[in-house]
């Protein structure tokens, strides 16, 4: 659920609230049960299988009541208004403001440091305007904390901008720590937990990719798919299931042969690639996911998308047995 939470912000910003108000309203009718499944398989109110087609209207609304607007009247509750949702489901997701384009962007970043710039076009980091950060002030920070740009857009690292769900995961994932008697599941938990505060995933990467574990657990930000503008941001997920020790070692073979196979590719050489190092496979049935898992299900993951990690080490591949066959 922590997951969920923090990427149904990462969507859209008043994600959560539609989410609320449809699930409250669930019962209302059986038009408002189909709205409130169909929004549970999506995620938001635009639908994956029709190319992000909304399928609410605005009248599907969330009404948001603020109590403090007006001065207390009696026999009045206070003042409504709707969170009407974009038809176009914005290209940046909730990473970037919803007034800023690329050309925007892109002026403000040729004016930053070269930490910056990185810091700026990086996985873990969202675009703010001062006035969502409610301060006009400037912070520099070495630590995470939003870092001094301009008087334009702010850099909040994702340890900062989803602190409170971030703190709750890392409780749970010390806990989960705990229970486990398994060397490397114990070492993946806690350097996660550590990255989810620090948001430095570099540690808590490499322990997934030498996770050895009957529990193969995978969570935190990977995918860029929800930012539409410059596939920069990461998205969280998770995925928990049990190792099938079967199907990974029928599948070891091509994992531990990726070079072979490559150069004998019916392909002419141009298209071959040079660099194809061996990829690790783990094969699971899953048990549990939770965040950027919305519309259609994967089958398969490659992972991590760190190039520093992917230079050094190559990728693992995680296959979801129960899934596939489904």
């Amino acid at each position: 659920m922590v997951i969920d939470e923090i990427f149904y912000e990462q969507v859209w910003n008043s994600n959560t609230m539609l989410r609320d108000w449809l699930r409250a309203h669930a019962d209302s009718s059986s038009l408002d049960s189909l709205k409130w499944a169909y929004y549970s398989i999506n995620k938001s109110p635009w639908s994956c299988l029709d190319e992000n087609k909304a399928f609410l209207s605005t009248a599907d609304s969330a009404v948001k009541l603020l109590t403090d607007a007006t001065k207390p009247i009696s026999g009045w509750k206070g003042l409504e208004y709707r969170a009407a949702f974009p038809l176009d489901k914005p290209r940046g997701a909730n990473f970037y403001p919803a007034d800023m384009n690329k050309m925007e962007f892109d002026l403000w970043k040729s004016g930053l440091t070269d930490k910056e710039q990185k810091d700026a076009t990086g996985f873990f980091t969202v675009i703010k305007r001062p006035d969502a950060l409610l301060t006009t002030s400037v912070v520099e920070s070495d630590g995470p904390n939003q870092t001094n740009t301009s008087d334009d857009l702010f850099i909040v690292p994702y340890s900062k901008e989803y602190k409170a769900s971030l703190e709750k995961a890392t409780e749970l994932l010390i806990k989960a720590s705990d229970c486990s008697d398994c060397p490397s599941l114990k070492n993946l938990l806690r350097t996660k937990a550590n990255a989810f505060l620090s948001n430095d995933y570099y540690e808590s990467d490499i322990a997934w990719m030498e996770l050895d574990s009957n529990i193969d657990v995978t969570i935190g930000p990977y995918e860029t798919y929800e930012d539409g503008l410059f596939s920069y941001k990461a998205t969280f997920e998770a995925f928990v299931g049990v190792r099938d020790d079967v199907a990974t070692s029928q599948v070891k073979l091509f994992g531990d042969q990726l070079e072979d196979l490559e150069k004998n590719l019916p392909l002419d050489n141009i298209y071959k690639s040079d660099n194809v190092s061996a990829a690790p496979i783990r094969v699971m049935n899953l048990l549990y996911n939770s965040g950027d898992v919305k519309g259609p299900q994967t089958i398969a993951f490659n992972l991590p998308n760190d190039e520093r990690i992917v230079n050094e080490r190559g990728t693992s591949m995680v296959m979801l047995k129960n899934i596939s066959e489904a």
